[in-house]
């Protein structure tokens, strides 16, 4: 198997501060690699160095005879936003093939996309239609190697299982992933690379094999670390003695004999195991622990949203009960209503709270069908942290939100959490996605809420505090709602699953039943995708997959009425190119029409 990427002895710093050291790496054919860190590590640089986009300090990177190299980056390029969805497919594989139309149309609807999307801006896409025309715009040049940098991040369960079958039946390239989502890794990669202390080390292995093994080592390390201490401090205490005795009886051989000790214990000081420094930081919460039957009732409600004055359903519950301890998992497709129930949640426990307060009782928070326990301490980590004011500094936000505490456990907090001393007046809006999560999980623990909604908590976690917050959410008895695209923490923390389908909210026995239902939807797409898209791949597929008179027809109408809307349109605002390449597709098909 041929070599792609080597790298010997890369040195790598930013800002002087060593990023890598000493870095060796060697990529193969048909290697899919995970590549896995802490935050802060450097994967995005080495990502780079690999691509040529950074240079090392020192070291050399040798690449392969006529490489074709790919990275897919965690944001689409700016330049790209104003062109259309066909034009940036066609410039991207008109680099390997000048009359490639219709492989660029293939490529779309192979990834999901309609006629209806090719002249639609890529700054109107979604987010993860964005991240879909990366891929397809890395794959249609058909490179021997591609980089992806957290494609993952933020996605849905829809297109993060389209994403694994797509890596899984359809990526020919060699790959190496940066991705916090462990099931993801497990399922598209063979191999693992942990980046830690400057180093790498590699494992033949997909994640979850490749971190046990990682650990066994860790502990085999220490292990071995402690019994070399323990022989270095025997050979201190004979040194010791040994001069000691030197000097008493003047006797020159003992005084050899402790300086060759002494040198030996140099050497063994040198060569003394290392062990991992890891992250200093670790994410944690607490609770206070309440004794009550139920923490939140929901009788017989309609949810919905109000717009134009218009109440629009979305589902119904039919009673809900959730009692102290439950990790309860929302699932349910995108835009079935899974946020509108958590602000609904949200904003009805604010106000219940408030008038609660008012009346100075001990009753329960009880308004529009919807009653918490009078004990009940809600907290809530909304997915995009908008509930962080950005122009405040790093402290202001964390006092000002945490009333229970002075000024100098504060500061002691803040510096357990991760923040040095001389960033505390820092604005927020300066922070990093990562450094905002800790933030945000920090005002939590230190409010001890026992009522949690956690609303996709592990966006911007990477995996070991992913595995960090599980521990702390299930080792502390917590009661919580969460919503989460990442299947592992779902699985790992919950237990018990609501499901939002068919305009109903019920209670399933796992997850397992919803994501089979994901994998058979995108299973279902791409068979039409095939079945009905065939037109765009080459002669002899063509003859395969359009078969069917009918299907030709229909595409053949669905062309000529693009072609006929565009033309209506003022000159200036017609897509030319789109007219060529729908012009030669009808073409094409009345040619096999005969």
């Amino acid at each position: 198997m041929s070599t792609l990427i080597h790298c010997n002895k890369v040195n790598f710093s930013i800002n002087s501060k060593p990023l890598f050291s000493n870095l060796s790496i060697t990529i193969k054919e048909n290697d899919r690699v995970a590549l896995v860190g802490y935050n802060g590590t450097g994967k995005t640089h080495l990502l780079k160095l690999l691509a040529g986009i950074e240079k090392p300090d020192d070291g050399l990177i040798e690449y392969a005879n006529g490489l074709r190299l790919e990275m897919v980056s965690q944001f689409i390029d700016d330049s790209l936003l104003e062109m259309t969805l066909l034009e940036c497919i066609s410039k991207k594989v008109k680099q390997i093939d000048e009359y490639s139309d219709y492989k660029a149309i293939s490529m779309l609807y192979s990834f999901g996309f309609q006629d209806t999307d090719f002249t639609t801006q890529v700054a109107d896409l979604s987010g993860g239609q964005k991240t879909k025309l990366m891929f397809a715009m890395s794959a249609i040049v058909e490179p021997d190697i591609i980089l992806f940098d957290e494609p993952s991040n933020h996605l849905d369960a829809n297109i993060l299982k389209f994403f694994e079958n797509f890596f899984n039946n359809n990526l020919k390239s060699a790959f190496i992933i940066v991705s916090h989502d462990r099931n993801f890794l497990d399922n598209v990669t063979n191999q693992t690379i942990f980046l830690r202390d400057q180093q790498l080390a590699l494992f033949s292995l997909p994640f979850s094999q490749a971190f046990e093994e990682l650990q066994k080592k860790d502990e085999a390390d220490a292990l071995r670390l402690k019994a070399e201490e323990k022989n270095i401090r025997r050979i201190q205490e004979s040194a010791k003695r040994m001069a000691y005795w030197a000097k008493t009886y003047d006797n020159e051989k003992f005084a050899r004999k402790a300086k060759s000790m002494e040198k030996r214990v140099e050497r063994l000081e040198k060569s003394k195991t290392k062990i991992t420094e890891g992250e200093t930081y670790r994410l944690s919460l607490d609770v206070d622990i309440i004794k009550s039957k139920h923490m939140l009732q929901i009788e017989e409600k309609w949810i919905g949203y109000q717009q134009d004055g218009k109440f629009n359903f979305l589902f119904s519950i039919n009673g809900l009960y959730i009692r102290p301890g439950d990790r309860i998992a929302l699932l349910g497709d995108n835009g079935v209503g899974k946020s509108t129930l958590i602000h609904t949640l949200v904003e009805t426990y604010s106000e219940a709270r408030k008038k609660h307060d008012e009346q100075l009782d001990n009753s329960a928070y009880d308004t529009e069908n919807i009653t918490f326990s009078p004990q009940c301490n809600m907290g809530y980590l909304d997915q995009e942290l908008e509930k962080i004011p950005l122009n405040e500094s790093i402290f202001d936000v964390v006092r000002n939100n945490t009333p229970n505490i002075d000024d100098i456990t504060c500061k002691q907090q803040l510096i357990a959490a991760g923040f040095e001393y001389a960033d505390f007046n820092k604005l927020v809006g300066r922070l990093s996605g990562g450094e905002r999560s800790r933030l945000m999980f920090l005002i939590l623990k230190l409010n001890k809420h026992n009522f949690l909604i956690l609303d996709e908590p592990t966006n911007h976690l990477d995996i070991f505090g992913k595995m960090e917050l599980e521990s702390e959410l299930i080792n502390n008895e917590m009661t919580i709602l969460i919503t989460s695209h990442d299947r592992a923490f779902i699985d790992n923390v919950a237990n018990r699953f609501l499901l939002i389908r068919n305009g109903k909210l019920e209670e399933v026995t796992s997850s397992d039943g919803y994501y089979q239902f994901l994998n058979e939807k995108v299973i279902s797409s791409q068979k039409e995708v095939v079945r009905n898209k065939g037109s765009t791949h080459d002669e002899s597929e063509t003859l395969v997959n359009l078969a069917d008179e009918e299907n030709i027809l229909q595409r053949i109408v669905v062309l000529e009425k693009n072609l006929s809307e565009d033309l209506a349109r003022k000159p200036k605002h017609q897509k030319l190119k789109n007219q060529e390449i729908w012009r030669k597709e009808i073409e094409r098909l009345y040619a096999i029409l005969g």
